[in-house]
Formats: C-alpha cells, sequence, structure tokens
C-alpha cells in the first residue's frame, strides 16, 4: 500500500500537476485588456500546480512512514492545503471580478498563511513531538477559520456576480460560469478531506484522497483555460459596470441644490417610466437574447442608471423584470392563440430555450404551460 502510494503520489500526481503547470505558464494567453486579471491569475495557478509539485517530491523524499516523519508528514499536508485554498481561491475570484482586489489586499490575506507556515515549521523543528501533536490541533483550528475566510469571500464575490450579469442578461448567461461555484467547493472538499488525512494518516484515505486531487486538477486546469474562450459572456456585463464611475455618477454630480438633485431624479424616473411603458407597449421584450443595453439604447438612457431604476422600483432584477414581462405574454398568447405550441410561444417571446420558459412558467404559475393552458380555456368555456 506504501508502495502503491508512493508511484501514485510522485510519478502519476507529480507528473499530471507538473505537465498541468507548465501549460498554464507557458501557453499563449489572449492580449485582452479586461483579461489581465485573467493572465495574472494564470500565473499564480501555475505557482499552485507547481508547488504541488514540489511538495510531492519532498513528500516521496520522506516516504518512510516511521513514526518519527509521521509529523513531518502532517507538515507537509497541513502547508499544501493551507496554500492551495489561498491561491484557488483568490484564482476563483478574478474569473468573477475585472477589478481583482490589489495588491495590498491580497498581502493581507496572505500573511495569516504565511505566518501559520512559520509557526508550524518553528513548532516542528525545535518542539518535541510530543508538543507537536498537541499544539497541531491548535493548528488545524486555524485552518479552519482559513476555509472559512475564503467560502465567504468566495461566496459573496459569486452573488455579486450573478447579480451582475441577471441585471445585464434575459437569459441564461450566468450559469456557463456555474462551473466556477462547482469549482471552488470541490476544492474546499479537497481542503476539508486533507484536515480529515492529516489527522487520522490512513494509507487507503490518502490514496482516496489523491485519486480526488488528479481528477480535480485535471478539470479545473482544462475548464480555467478555455475561459478565455467564454469570457465574451460576460464582458459586456462587466464593462457596464466599468461605466459607472464615469457616466452615471459624473453626470449626476452637477453642481446642484439638494433640493434639485432629488427634482432631477424624480423627473428622470418619469422619464424612464414613460419611456419603458412605449418599450413595453411595442412588445421589444419578446425580442431574443436582449439586454439591458439593447433596452437602454431604445428608450435613450444608461444601463447603470437604467439598472438601478428597475431595481428600486420594481424590486427586480433586469432578467427577472423581462422574464416576468415574457410569462404575462405567454398567457395572453395560450389563450388567444390556441392552435400555437409551447415551443412556438416559447420561441415567440423571446426564449431560445422550450425547457428554460417551461421551468420559468412552472415557477411564476406553479403550473406547466399545457397544464396551464387547458385549465384555463376550460373556465373561459364555462
Amino acid at each position: 500500500m506504501h508502495e502503491l502510494y508512493d508511484i501514485i503520489s510522485i510519478f502519476m500526481t507529480g507528473a499530471l500537476v507538473l505537465t498541468c503547470g507548465l501549460i498554464l505558464l507557458f501557453t499563449v494567453k489572449p492580449e485582452i485588456p479586461l483579461l489581465s486579471n485573467y493572465r495574472k491569475a494564470r500565473y499564480a495557478l501555475a505557482c499552485a500546480y507547481l508547488f504541488f509539485f514540489l511538495v510531492n517530491v519532498i513528500e516521496y523524499m520522506f516516504s518512510n512512514k516511521s513514526e518519527e516523519n509521521i509529523p513531518l508528514l502532517q507538515t507537509i499536508t497541513l502547508t499544501i492545503a493551507a496554500s492551495q485554498a489561498l491561491l484557488f481561491t483568490f484564482v476563483m475570484l478574478s474569473l468573477l471580478e475585472v477589478r481583482f482586489p490589489g495588491w495590498r489586499y491580497i498581502l493581507r490575506e496572505i500573511i495569516p498563511v504565511i505566518l501559520l507556515f512559520i509557526i508550524v515549521f518553528v513548532v516542528y523543528i525545535f518542539c518535541s513531538h510530543e508538543f507537536f501533536a498537541f499544539a497541531f490541533y491548535g493548528f488545524t483550528g486555524l485552518y479552519i477559520l482559513l476555509l472559512v475566510r475564503y467560502t465567504r469571500l468566495f461566496l459573496r464575490s459569486y452573488r455579486q456576480f450573478r447579480y451582475r450579469m441577471n441585471n445585464y442578461y434575459s437569459d441564461e448567461q450566468a450559469e456557463h460560469l456555474r462551473w466556477v461555484s462547482f469549482s471552488f467547493f470541490a476544492a474546499l472538499t479537497i481542503g476539508i478531506m486533507a484536515l480529515f488525512s492529516v489527522i487520522f494518516m490512513s494509507m487507503f484515505g490518502a490514496l482516496i484522497f489523491t485519486f480526488v486531487c488528479d481528477i480535480f486538477y485535471t478539470f479545473f486546469a482544462i475548464r480555467f483555460i478555455n475561459y478565455a474562450h467564454q469570457f465574451h459572456i460576460i464582458a459586456q456585463a462587466m464593462n457596464t459596470d466599468e461605466i459607472e464611475d464615469t457616466d452615471i455618477l459624473t453626470e449626476i454630480k452637477v453642481e446642484l441644490t439638494e433640493t434639485k438633485k432629488v427634482h432631477l431624479s424624480s423627473m428622470a424616473q418619469n422619464t424612464i417610466d414613460s419611456n419603458l411603458n412605449h418599450w413595453i407597449d411595442g412588445k421589444h421584450f419578446r425580442q431574443n437574447g436582449i439586454t439591458i443595453g439593447d433596452v437602454s439604447r431604445h428608450i435613450g438612457t444608461n444601463s447603470k442608471y437604467l439598472s438601478l431604476h428597475i431595481n428600486k422600483h420594481m424590486n427586480k432584477t433586469f432578467r427577472e423584470w423581462i422574464n416576468d414581462l415574457r410569462i404575462e405574454e405567454a398567457k395572453r398568447l395560450l389563450i388567444e392563440y390556441q392552435d400555437m405550441s409551447v415551443k412556438e410561444i416559447a420561441n415567440t417571446i423571446g426564449f431560445s430555450s422550450n425547457n428554460y420558459f417551461g421551468k420559468l412558467f412552472l415557477k411564476n404559475t406553479g403550473k406547466t404551460p399545457i397544464v396551464w393552458r387547458k385549465e384555463h380555456l376550460t373556465i373561459n368555456n364555462e
């Protein structure tokens, strides 16, 4: 079992992460300006893979699983887990945020991890194994706090990302990056598994942990490289956020008194409401793949200003607002045009996916389109 683990750890896992790390480091990176953080994250992720390879080599050098080496293996495993948790969290955040946190912010997050590394190795080198075994539970507690910290950071960023996407697109574009959320929680699961493998030091558990790591590291490297090809999906929504500070706030921050600001705001809201009503009367919401940029250009306002208006006065995201309009239109068509199939109605009102339309209709009415049509036709005939 020990020999099998050594072979898998150094030759299979080591070769895998080394290959992925080199590919991430040296393959061509897109030169799109908005992907500058992605390029930086590619280097950080490559470092994570290469560091994992290096630690695997070091672990192989101490592969004699004698009692005196167990504390060292625990130290190495904890070091890997904490560093990977840090690097993967910030790599994933870079996929969700164009304006990635500055170096000062990142340094503030890195310092606790570095201190943990230093303390762990100092205690291992200068203290007895008995004291190290006692202190190690304190280190694992700090490690758990780091995992909680990174989870909160990711969830906050992911919620903001989905909110931005749902305030720009009417369709399911945000679902294209659901793999980022899956990857984070897969990495979190691996971090928890690492903690258990450190505490219990089971060779069978170590083998399972190694196989899971191999699958995840391969999957994430492939998806991360392909992210550049998916970026066009979120680029427009990200660009809208970039406009926020220049166009809108500059217009609002004119030299007016507070009362004039309120009056201007009220007039702007009335204008937007009037223009939106004309837009709705023209059934423009039935356009396939419509974005808030399309609507704002049609009614002559700013995308961010329109987004804030919909969020505040309708208490909905842009996606929810558009799709509610479409569902109401679908109800009318289901009754008035009985010969139209559900698929034809879905296409007519702007849904590219019949399944997505059915899901939204069920959520809105509690019934499928077919059942809803039959019930309301029966009521009308009576």
